[in-house]
């Protein structure tokens, strides 16, 4: 065989030397071509068995990554998709990355890793963009509009979802349009926008959809939100038809839970307990225990409001008993609030403090956590928000003269303010937030754990609770030894021998201010009365009551607020209404603690307002004789700065100064339309600023931009706008900053400033949300806490949109002050004083500035 070879290679040879060369040289160019379109041919062979292979692992792979979702694999998911996005960009399929990015994006989501959801997202989007992709184009928008929507970022989401409606639209894809008007339909309501909220739930149901019941029931609670019973009842009867023609049990039962809630609403009481008992047999032949405890929890507030206690904590016994059982905190944490409230209105109070505190404490456990739920995905009995809780445990402390653990829960209560207002905070990781609890309610705590525990042992699987064991709760709570240490807790907690660690920590902040003598005073404002707390360095918290109605008081505030912003010339001072107006209000916050200040000796204000008091400047109240500001400094803290008030000791202001001294702006954001002008005094302002600090780094017009403030605001210590801003109820997004260049910063941009080392930001020309439809101050109170945030130690604002000459003056005193060695709520003071005694004597140029955070 070997020989053979040799043979054929030697006739071959001899063939191709007996032939003329240019044949041969023909024949060696034909066999090579063969050659390289045989080996082509076998390449391209070779690559489509290797594509075949890879789309059938493809699809293999992507089987796999769905089925792990449907699982509950959802790390493993996220592998399996990044192997199949591997193989779609070796085999080059655009459309499929783009798709495969999405998903990954949404399992993220899932994951609840925003920002990594988020970039997978805008990849797909930016490549389904490319290929002019409409239908995925908008799917895509829909999620990123879902995620801002958790983040509680709610304008970033109805700008996506609107732009997604409009692909969907195009490509009259009708599942889409629906899920998408549907988002907007509760972004809308979560803005309390319940008009536009109707409208989008209506247009989805132009589509008849065929979850058109699950929006009818979501048009029923805005209605049910604006406590527009009828109505309510009216979609909510709409769905309970569609639910019963389609024998949908489940939501059979939600649905008479919904239509109970409001014939309770109604104080329908008979009905409203026909309907829950209906759900709850639903629930229980279904085996729902989750809807079960809703269910229960229902009829125990029924009976609550009915008046007929003893049933009430039967039930909201057995709610919470269920809630432990189910593992849901939330849950709980409603449960505990509610029985808190109960005992509260049987005259329980060192009961009642308990289950407040310790609902509380697991809402503080879980706050990191914590998402804004839109009002139609809560729980049917939730009525109010988190921070009534925190007002009604706060509120009953002082009653029972309790105030050194009062104050924690008012600081708490700002905190949770700040977290609903913004939607997410920044935590300290190290820091906790707990109530602190007596000796003796851990006793009791322990007691009724054990308790709850032994009733909710039962040899069935279906966790039935007999009505005899929850009967035995009444035994519990009645009993000698509970009774005893109610009484011992009664006795013990007015002795206010209690020094809680956040007391102790606030009290040495206090002693490090030898020479500012400062005390912090909370004020709450309550329906019947006005409670006072003052904490001084060396004395444990003072308190005092003052009887004044909330409708007295809000008629007082508004008036005072109307006086401030009144510039009309009166000639006889006693007759401005701000004079008349503020010394009722000094007689109702100043007055009853005016001795104990004496007494200590203060001479600094550091000011916790609570509501619509964070609307009014506390300097401007008047004693008969001076203004505050003349007596005292006053500085507003915030949930950010509350146990930071270590003095600054740094002089060297490096300062960055933009001001806005041309061109007019309109614009409308949300509901609202701002018209501005450009501010002829903001030049001279900064020029002043600049003559008395050399080095001050100065941005006019133009230059005045976004982007290059914030390039440099890290490398300066004090930053200055001197321009249009606004601090307005409703969401982050509604409060911004105005550029020279006309565009706009929002409070929500402000966490992602650099302000770390910055002492001092001051926004010499905002406003807040004024007129008569007041909010409860959040805005103010998130405007503060956001500079502090992204690292500055304090923020300078003014509460109304002030005179641009006056403003200026007063920033020239205020710089003067500063320049000569005094700290910041000292300069705000001197600068005010000198302002009281010049032209600018009306509180209308002088009043506005107020300080929050650290000013020292």
């Amino acid at each position: 065989m070997r020989n053979w070879k040799y043979f054929r290679l030697i006739i071959g040879t001899v063939f191709f030397l007996i032939l003329p060369p240019s044949l041969v040289i023909e024949k060696i160019e034909k066999v090579q071509i063969y050659s390289k379109v045989v080996a082509q041919e076998t390449k391209k062979y070779s690559d489509r068995l290797n594509e075949e292979k890879l789309q059938t692992e493809a699809q293999q792979l992507d089987e796999k990554a769905k089925q792990e979702v449907e699982n509950g694999e959802l790390e493993t998911a996220l592998q399996t998709w990044q192997q199949l996005l591997d193989i779609h960009q070796k085999l080059g399929d655009t459309d499929k990355i783009a798709a495969t990015l999405h998903s990954i994006g949404t399992v993220y989501y899932q994951l609840s890793q925003y920002p990594q959801a988020l970039a997978s997202l805008n990849k797909a989007l930016k490549i389904s963009r490319e290929l002019e992709d409409t239908a995925a184009i908008s799917k895509t928008l829909n999620e990123i509009g879902v995620i801002y929507d958790r983040q509680g970022k709610y304008p970033k989401a109805i700008e996506f979802y609107e732009e997604a409606l409009e692909m969907a639209k195009k490509e009259t894809d009708n599942v889409n349009i629906t899920a998408i008007l549907s988002n907007l339909g509760l972004v809308n309501s979560r803005l309390a926008r319940y008009e536009e909220a109707i409208d989008f739930y209506q247009e989805f149901l132009q589509h008849d959809p065929p979850n058109k019941a699950t929006i009818l029931t979501y048009i029923g609670a805005v209605y049910r939100y604006l406590e527009e019973f009828s109505q309510a009842l009216k979609f909510y009867q709409q769905a309970l038809e569609i639910y019963e023609e389609n024998e949908d049990l489940l939501n059979i039962a939600t649905t008479l839970d919904n239509i109970g809630v409001i014939y309770r609403g109604q104080e329908k009481y008979s009905q409203a307990l026909e309907y829950h008992n209906q759900a709850l047999s639903i629930r229980e032949e279904l085996g729902d225990q989750d809807g079960k405890s809703t269910t229960i929890h229902n009829i125990g507030i029924v009976h609550r409001e009915s008046g007929k206690h003893s049933e009430s904590l039967e039930f909201l016994t057995h709610t919470l008993i269920l809630d432990r059982q189910l593992g849901n905190l939330n849950g709980e944490r409603i449960s505990l609030a509610d029985i808190g409230k109960l005992l509260e209105k049987n005259n329980q109070p060192e009961l009642a403090i308990i289950f407040y505190k310790k609902s509380i404490n697991i809402t503080e456990k879980i706050r990191k956590d914590l998402q804004v739920l839109p009002i139609e995905e809560q729980r049917s009995y939730v009525d109010g928000t988190i921070t009534d809780i925190y007002r009604a445990l706060a509120n009953l402390l002082l009653a029972e003269k309790r105030a050194i653990e009062s104050q924690q829960i008012l600081d708490l209560l700002k905190v949770q303010e700040v977290f609903e207002y913004m939607g997410d905070m920044k935590y300290d990781d190290d820091k906790s937030n707990q109530v602190i609890m007596l000796r003796l309610e851990n006793i009791f705590t322990e007691k009724y754990t054990q308790f709850l525990d032994e009733i909710g042992k039962n040899d069935n699987q279906n966790q039935d609770i007999s009505l005899e064991k929850l009967v035995t709760i009444h035994d519990f709570i009645g009993s000698e030894e509970v009774t005893e240490i109610r009484s011992e807790i009664k006795k013990k907690a007015k002795s206010q021998r209690l020094t809680p660690e956040m007391l102790i920590l606030l009290q040495a902040q206090l002693k490090e201010h030898k020479k500012e003598n400062a005390a912090v005073l909370y004020p709450l404002i309550l329906e019947d009365r006005l409670e006072l707390i003052l904490v001084t360095a060396n004395s444990p918290p003072i308190h005092r009551t003052v009887l004044v109605n909330q409708k007295e008081f809000d008629r007082v505030l508004f008036a005072f607020i109307v006086g401030l912003i009144d510039r009309r010339e009166v000639n006889d001072i006693s007759d401005y209404r701000v004079i008349r107006a503020g010394l009722k209000l000094y007689n109702w916050l100043i007055e009853p603690i005016e001795n104990d200040m004496k007494n200590g000796r203060v001479k600094t204000i550091i000011y916790a307002p609570d509501g619509k008091l964070r609307y009014i400047p506390l300097g401007a109240l008047y004693d008969g004789e001076k203004w505050l500001t003349e007596r005292f400094k006053i500085n507003n803290i915030t949930a950010a700065s509350i146990m930071d008030l270590t003095p600054r000791r740094n002089r060297n202001l490096r300062i960055l100064a933009g001001a806005l001294t041309e061109g007019n702006y309109s614009f409308a954001i949300g509901n609202k339309q701002f018209e501005f002008e450009s501010l002829p005094f903001a030049g001279v302002e900064v020029e002043k600023l600049a003559s008395i600090f050399p080095q001050t780094k100065k941005l006019l017009g133009d230059d005045f931009s976004k982007q290059f403030m914030e390039l440099r605001m890290a490398s300066h210590s004090l930053i200055h706008f001197a321009t249009h801003s606004a601090f307005v109820t409703g969401s982050p997004e509604d409060s911004f900053i105005l550029y020279g260049d006309g565009e706009l910063a929002s409070l929500r941009e402000v966490e992602n400033w650099n302000l770390n080392g910055v002492e001092l930001v001051v926004l010499s020309a905002c406003e807040t949300g004024k007129g008569k439809q007041l909010g409860d101050g959040s805005e103010i109170l998130g405007f503060g806490y956001q500079m502090q945030a992204a690292g500055a130690a304090a923020s300078l604002a003014t509460l109304w949109r002030v005179d641009d000459q006056g403003t200026s003056e007063f920033m020239n005193d205020f710089y003067t002050a500063l320049k000569g060695g005094i700290n910041q709520v000292g300069a705000i003071q001197k600068a005010q004083i000198a302002m009281i005694n010049s032209e600018y004597n009306h509180p209308y140029y002088w009043a506005p500035f107020i300080l929050i955070g650290n000013g020292f």
